[in-house]
């Protein structure tokens, strides 16, 4: 079944294919999904976290962990929203520091998978091609 998001943008920062077929891709965007990693930054350790969702019904994002296998029910095209958070842990309180959201659209290309991407509004400190490492990361 296919997974569109109806409004997905039109104009796409970035396209890139992933030398690995669509049903490993998608396993690999399930295991990214509500992780984390610390690290130290300059005021302090920086906690970014990674929320992945993936559309329902055409209109809406819904979380991927209430779904069953994610490559045994999405087929062809899957569109997602990724959620990058970075968090300031103090001995007192959590800062947000700052939160990028980009829009992911996968493909089924046989061998490969095609990737689109596009970045919510401009806040935020990455871009679309540090969200390309991320995804390359993970499925290596």
């Amino acid at each position: 079944m296919r997974r569109i998001y109806y409004r997905f943008p039109q104009s796409i920062d970035l396209d890139f294919e992933i030398a690995r077929p669509f049903r490993d891709v998608l396993a690999c965007i399930a295991r990214l999904n509500n992780t984390h990693a610390t690290r130290r930054g300059p005021g302090g350790l920086i906690k970014e976290r990674v929320v992945i969702q993936i559309a329902e019904e055409r209109t809406r994002f819904g979380d991927l962990d209430n779904l069953s296998p994610l490559e045994e029910t999405v087929a062809e095209t899957a569109d997602f929203r990724v959620d990058l958070q970075k968090t300031l842990l103090t001995p007192d309180k959590r800062l947000p520091v700052s939160e990028n959201v980009f829009y992911l659209r996968i493909v089924d290309k046989g061998a490969v998978t095609e990737c689109y991407v596009a970045k919510e509004g401009s806040h935020g400190d990455l871009d679309a091609i540090d969200l390309r490492t991320i995804l390359k990361g993970a499925c290596e």
